[in-house]
């Protein structure tokens, strides 16, 4: 048995509302400016590590430096659509979070300082909150597509509520990847 697994940490996204407009932002992306792969709206999250192939003894390390993390319950605002690296050369299209964008940035410092003592660096790039919802292949007109992800820059998405956070191990596969939860916490 493989003892390796490629684990991320996630805050997913279960109301079924939210869902909804988000799936309603992806049916407005211009497929005709742009060759891209929508995510599945069942795996769209908000990522707070990506730790790549980890063994499962340091997935149960990092469960128990977690489990010292207090979430006090705080509700976001999702609005807006952006790319990476920017708009006329897309290669990720995300929802971002307009309000308590702060919070989630101070609970991702949190799990990195925690987790520095088991080996794990904190990540030098800034945390902007963000979930995937698009992955660009190929652009086909860098002004149009820039255009239109303009046109939803500031669109508002919904709220939702912030109360713990999710280790998924991530499968993949020709069709794409499989998410499944391994543990949740608090």
């Amino acid at each position: 048995m493989n003892d390796l697994v490629r684990a991320f940490l996630s805050i997913d996204i279960d109301d079924q509302s939210l869902l909804t407009h988000i799936k309603q932002i992806q049916q407005q992306l211009d497929l005709q400016a742009a060759k891209m792969k929508l995510v599945e709206i069942d795996n769209i999250h908000f990522t707070l590590r990506f730790f790549g192939d980890t063994k499962l003894d340091k997935i149960s390390q990092i469960r128990e430096r977690l489990k010292e993390i207090e979430i006090e319950p705080f509700v976001i605002r999702v609005a807006g659509v952006g790319a990476f690296p920017n708009n006329r050369r897309p290669r990720v299209i995300w929802i971002g979070v307009s309000e308590k964008g702060q919070q989630m940035r101070n609970l991702k410092l949190e799990i990195d300082s925690l987790l520095q003592d088991i080996g794990y660096q904190v990540e030098k790039r800034k945390y902007t909150p963000h979930a995937t919802i698009a992955r660009v292949r190929h652009v086909k007109d860098s002004r149009r597509i820039a255009d239109n992800l303009e046109t939803l820059v500031n669109k508002p998405i919904g709220d939702m509520t912030i109360s713990g956070f999710t280790m998924k191990k991530s499968t993949l596969t020709p069709t794409g990847p499989i998410y499944d939860k391994m543990w949740s916490l608090p």
